[in-house]
């Protein structure tokens, strides 16, 4: 089934928010993208895709996307989201001790042939390491 720039955008969030990893990597192309802007890493490919974000969810289990629009021009979609969680396990350098996460962002999604060629995923990371370091 092709699908355009916004419905696989729509199905990206839909996947995030019911938590399926495998749902959400199958929407892209083989040798697809998830690319962090902040961090300047990603993931290539549905299945290393799929894994990051079960290492996401599995940390914040109660993520929550939600797009504020999805502004779309062919297969060229800017979706700005707030991602909201609470740390529940540990996130690379952050131990859980209850940091409510609330971190917006826009993904902007590169369709290709009904499927998403590349996912930019723009974050800051200032604001992201500043809600989960622990109060002192």
């Amino acid at each position: 089934m092709s699908r355009d720039g916004e419905a696989l955008a729509r199905a990206l969030h839909a996947a995030y928010n019911v938590h399926d990893p495998e749902a959400a990597a199958a929407l892209y192309a083989a040798d697809g993208r998830h690319v962090e802007i902040a961090t300047g890493g990603g993931r290539s490919g549905p299945a290393a895709i799929g894994a990051g974000l079960a290492g996401l969810l599995a940390a914040f289990p109660d993520a929550h996307w939600e797009a504020a629009a999805f502004i779309a021009s062919g297969d060229l979609v800017a979706v700005p989201y707030l991602l909201t969680g609470t740390l529940q396990a540990p996130f690379g350098p952050f131990e859980p001790v209850g940091q409510r996460l609330a971190l917006a962002g826009v993904h902007v999604v590169h369709a290709r042939d009904g499927a998403i060629a590349v996912c930019d995923d723009y974050w800051d990371a200032g604001t992201f390491s500043r809600q989960l370091r622990p109060a002192s």
